[in-house]
């Protein structure tokens, strides 16, 4: 060893083994692999990794270098890319000019005549967008059914401004497969809409080389509560068919690689979402390299979202936290472009505070943390390494059984797929339920007296009344050459790919209304229907039981209560105790608390004198043994209508329940439903 070398290793070398054994000395006889776990998905977690861990096992490159598992260039740095669908017009306009004004570089705009913001003319898209330089800010669209006459108005507006197509950056955002799995249908039928996807891919490679036609997004199944496993083998497939379907419309691999961006939503999971996203493109580029794209071609381009799958409307502040530490994970991970949601999104559209703190976690992370200076930050850490080989392994396996099965239209279809996420997301819910999977702020330290936030949702009467405007100006009979044109573009047997994407861009530039264009395009085609991936968010059960409880404080003029019977003394019962208050207030029941009890009759008396409308009694198992069947006789003398113990009954369970003890809470139990249970005896309204 080297003099250098001496001075860098001035500790000796410690083996695996001797980790190990001091560990297992200091856990006291448990087993060292009981502290192992494992990811939603069943990837094996463990508590120590070393270099052997990784030996052999790809990916293994340098950042930018195929297979681009440690990032798609080799500097760091991300674009900072907000997310806009207000239905309000003029409120979506105005958020946009603030944000980039103020360090929004990119933007992500979820709009069209019946999607998002509603726009319907290409005047509506030019008055959204007036504070944006589409020579500098790329922009990527989401429409639903309605992507490709939306796409043709962007390149209208971009016209009027005197760019071109050739000017724009970003994407269109087709993605019928993730529209299909979102909202169990597809208006115009599937074939139509793959139909515009092959055209609009040929019409970008010619006229827009900076756009992307096609948007893969796994946020349908992300939301569903599905595995990190699940979303990466959907991703890949969904890429998969499009990229046949890009090719089959006489595009290159190349060609039809570069058409295909990636959106993945990042949940606060952090080192399992940073590498979700290196697995990610390692998966890629090994799939396009092996349909014959040259390596480049095969890097993925990512945007990635903060989840909303992760967020509360219970103590939302919290999730700034959760926001801060998803953002930080996209940005570890190597996403290029990232969007942070706004802590209130959950509750209704953003208020200023709101947007400006999404916007400023990014720029923070930047411009103070620096995380843009850095190539693959998570480089070289040996559990982030075999974690990401795990889960693009697991992935790859998943992968090709939707391959097998027909592919991943055939398994959305067919009902595998969405049964195999309910099977996931059935899993999840038991752990959220017995608070496995903390909430903090719902299900894990909710503060009962906390200031509700409260946002004012859009009904759908006011937005009818913003379109009604619109709609009243719009004469068909103006621009009905153009629209007959589409019609006819459509049904002919022999169009070239391209041609449909240029005369919806004909028409809009004309001034035919983006909803009579999206209308021409979907008329005569059957629509495709199948069981959508079910949508819900980790704390909406907790969340709904705080919500009865909040109706019946105000009904009643104050929330149920329990009395907290304790035994023996404060340091015997407090481990019990405030994990019971912790629990009654994720149900929104106040707790009445005590020093403890060493007498039975002095509870029961206690109990009587409170105005608390059930019990729980807390204590060690020292102190069951001599304490809890007279306490729990005493409580029932008391009048205690509705009482639970704080523990595991054991063998006593029986003797126990016909003592008076009506349900048992710890750790592992489902809890959620006993707290369902506990408001119905108290007469809680659902």
């Amino acid at each position: 060893m080297t003099d250098a070398q001496e001075q860098l290793n001035v500790f000796s070398p410690v083996t695996k083994a001797e980790w190990i054994a001091k560990v297992e000395a200091d856990l006291k006889g448990a087993s060292f692999d009981s502290l192992g776990s494992e990811t939603p998905g069943g990837i094996p977690l463990e508590p120590l990794y070393t270099a052997a861990d990784i030996a052999g096992k790809e990916p293994t490159s340098l950042p930018g270098v195929f297979p681009f598992a440690r990032g798609a260039t080799p500097l760091g740095g991300w674009k900072i890319r907000q997310e806009y669908d207000d239905p309000r017009l003029a409120v979506c306009r105005e958020m946009i000019r603030r944000d980039v004004e103020r360090g929004v570089e990119a933007l992500w705009l979820r709009f069209g005549p019946r999607y998002g913001c509603r726009v319907l003319t290409v005047e509506d898209i030019d008055t959204l967008l007036d504070s944006v330089d589409l020579r500098t800010t790329s922009v990527c669209l989401e429409a639903g059914s309605d992507a490709l006459a939306v796409a043709a108005g962007l390149v209208a507006v971009a016209e009027r401004r005197k760019l071109g197509a050739d000017r724009l950056e970003g994407c269109f955002g087709l993605d019928p497969i993730g529209l299909l799995a979102a909202d169990g249908r597809i208006e115009g039928g599937m074939h139509a809409r793959i139909a515009e996807l092959r055209d609009l891919g040929v019409w970008c490679s010619e006229h827009a080389p900076s756009m992307r036609a096609v948007c893969v997004s796994s946020e349908a199944f992300h939301d569903g509560g599905a595995s990190t496993v699940q979303e990466l083998a959907v991703s890949i497939a969904t890429g998969v068919e499009y990229l046949r379907q890009l090719t089959d419309a006489g595009l290159s691999v190349d060609a039809a690689a570069r058409q295909i961006l990636f959106t993945h939503s990042i949940s606060s999971d952090f080192f399992v979402q940073i590498a979700k996203l290196r697995a990610a493109r390692w998966l890629w580029a090994n799939v396009v390299v092996a349909a014959g794209c040259e390596p480049r071609a095969g890097a993925m381009e990512i945007h990635a979202r903060t989840s909303r799958f992760t967020k509360t409307q219970r103590d939302p502040w919290v999730n700034m936290l959760r926001a801060t530490a998803e953002c930080t994970a996209a940005v570890l991970g190597g996403a290029q472009s990232v969007a942070t949601l706004p802590f209130d999104a959950a509750i209704g559209p953003p208020d200023e505070l709101a947007s400006r703190v999404a916007r400023n976690t990014q720029v923070v992370l930047r411009e103070e943390a620096h995380l843009d200076a850095v190539a693959d930050p998570a480089g070289g850490s040996w559990f982030v390494e075999k974690l990401t080989f795990d889960l693009g392994r697991a992935a790859w396996e998943e992968f090709q059984r939707i391959e097998a099965g027909g592919g991943i239209v055939e398994a959305l279809g067919s009902g595998q797929l969405v049964d195999s996420v309910s099977q996931v997301a059935d899993r999840a819910r038991v752990r959220i339920a017995n608070r496995k999977t903390p909430i903090v702020g719902v299900s894990e330290f909710a503060n009962l007296h906390e200031d509700a936030v409260v946002r004012k949702r859009i009904g759908i009467e006011e937005i009818k009344s913003l379109l009604k405007k619109s709609l009243d100006s719009i004469d068909v009979g103006e621009y009905r050459a153009k629209l007959i044109a589409i019609a006819r573009t459509l049904r002919a047997d022999d169009r070239t790919p391209g041609s449909l994407t240029d005369v919806c861009v004909g028409a809009t530039l004309s001034g035919a209304d983006l909803y009579s264009v999206a209308t021409v395009l979907q008329h005569g085609q059957p629509d495709f229907h199948l069981e959508p991936v079910s949508q819900w968010r980790q704390a909406e059960a907790w969340e709904r039981l705080r919500d009865r409880t909040d109706r019946h404080a105000v009904e009643a003029g104050a929330r149920p209560t329990a009395f907290l019977a304790n035994l023996g003394t404060i340091p015997a019962h407090k481990t019990r105790s405030n994990w019971t208050r912790n629990l009654l207030a994720a149900a929104g029941v106040e707790a009445i608390t005590n020093d403890g009890f060493d007498e039975a009759d002095a509870l029961g008396v206690a109990f009587g004198e409170s105005s608390a409308g059930m019990a729980v009694v807390c204590g060690s198992d020292s102190d069951y043994e001599r304490l809890l069947e007279p306490a729990v006789a005493s409580l029932k003398a008391s009048g205690c209508p509705l009482l639970l113990l704080a523990g595991r009954p054991g063998d006593r369970e029986a003797v126990l329940r016909e003592a008076g003890v009506s349900d048992f809470v710890f750790v592992g139990a489902d809890v959620l439903q006993v707290m369902r249970r506990v408001l119905e005896a108290l007469g809680v309204k659902r």
